[in-house]
């Protein structure tokens, strides 16, 4: 799929709604949500979407703290109004991790994520507000990594002409960790 027309669905899905909750979202294109826990381990699976007689369902790690599984939730949705699921392979018990670093498709749904979330104005001003992309980041509520992808995708519409500095594959959201609660 090219950048351009995940741009067109991120922003149509923007534009007719605005920027609404995962859940929110998931009824608007007809997908179900189901939390459920899958463990906090490194390694544990953070979501996956499944498809049965034409349904799509977003499952979502419950034990991730609520901010990652928003993003985790937006990714998913990303594979759907993507239509990843039109591809043989998308499914496949081998796809369940995910996040494998030399997939397109995980690319496809984290530039996805990042389109929805950000949009162009907003993005730019935080970026030449800020001293590095973590601080924007911040500013922005997502990750360092969605703003990458964002970043990206405005150097390549020619919006922004600066070096993303941070390194992002598609496997970044396999590697997200939650911090540890402090009992102090």
């Amino acid at each position: 799929m090219t950048r351009e027309a995940i741009t067109r669905a991120a922003g149509k899905l923007r534009e007719d709604n605005g920027i609404v909750p995962p859940e929110q979202l998931c009824e608007i294109i007809g997908a179900c949500l189901c939390p459920v826990p899958m463990g906090k381990e490194k390694d544990s699976i953070k979501g996956f979407v499944q498809r049965c007689s034409r349904i799509c369902t977003v499952v979502v790690n419950s034990d991730l703290p609520e901010e990652i599984q928003a993003i985790v939730e937006y990714h998913e949705i990303g594979h759907i109004v993507l239509k990843h699921y039109e591809s043989q392979s998308f499914f496949r018990f081998q796809e369940f991790s995910l996040f494998d670093n030399r997939s397109e498709k995980e690319n496809e749904a984290n530039t996805f994520v990042a389109e929805y979330l950000l949009d162009d104005e907003t993005t730019i001003r935080h970026l030449r507000q800020y001293q590095d992309i973590f601080s924007a980041a911040a500013s922005l509520q997502v990750p360092p990594e969605i703003l990458a992808f964002k970043a990206r995708m405005l150097n390549h519409y020619h919006l922004i002409s600066a070096d993303v500095p941070i390194t992002v594959n598609s496997g970044f959201m396999g590697k997200i960790r939650w911090p540890e609660k402090s009992t102090a």
